[in-house]
């Protein structure tokens, strides 16, 4: 969804070094000094999990995933934002894609608490987009503190042969 503004709308995914993430209000600075340093302006950066990597990548045996979500005027900035990621020590691998299709309320889902809500707004703005109301989670009724809990019978299993068919059982 391409605008006539001209601000487009990158999303970020971030493999860094699990001992480098354990420090994460540091390594939000490191990025966020990435992409503004850049150009960008961030709508949010938020971790996302730390996994063992399918392979080593250079030293690393696991990662942690960090998705981030920013806005630029134009995208000569990008090449920049991935060379800086290339020479930081913090960052092992940068993956950098145009996401015009998502909305901020879509940016919003995937980023949770960690939105600027400022710079989404701004783009919203750009966009012309409407605000879209956030749900309230629905909150589960508490049982009284005196009332007993009831537990569910469980059924029985029917046991299974070797064939994997469930055994006859007699009643």
């Amino acid at each position: 969804m391409p605008t006539d503004t001209k601000l487009r709308v990158y999303e970020a995914m971030f493999l860094v070094d699990t001992g480098d993430a354990a420090v994460w209000d540091d390594l939000t600075k490191h990025l966020t000094t990435i992409l503004t340093r850049n150009g960008a302006e961030v709508i949010g950066i938020t971790r996302w999990d730390e996994r063992k990597l399918a392979y080593n990548v250079g030293k690393h045996k696991r990662g942690t995933y960090v998705l981030a979500f920013f806005c630029m005027a134009s995208g000569a900035g990008v090449t920049e934002i991935e060379h800086d990621c290339s020479l930081s020590e913090k960052v092992v691998r940068t993956l950098i894609l145009k996401a015009d299709h998502f909305t901020a309320a879509d940016m919003r889902q995937q980023l949770g608490e960690d939105t600027h809500d400022d710079v989404a707004r701004k783009v919203m703005e750009a966009r012309g987009e409407k605000e879209v109301p956030v749900a309230p989670a629905p909150v589960a009724a508490a049982a009284p503190a005196s009332a007993p809990v009831a537990v569910a019978a469980k059924a029985p299993v029917p046991e299974k042969d070797v064939a994997g068919d469930a055994a006859a059982t007699d009643a």
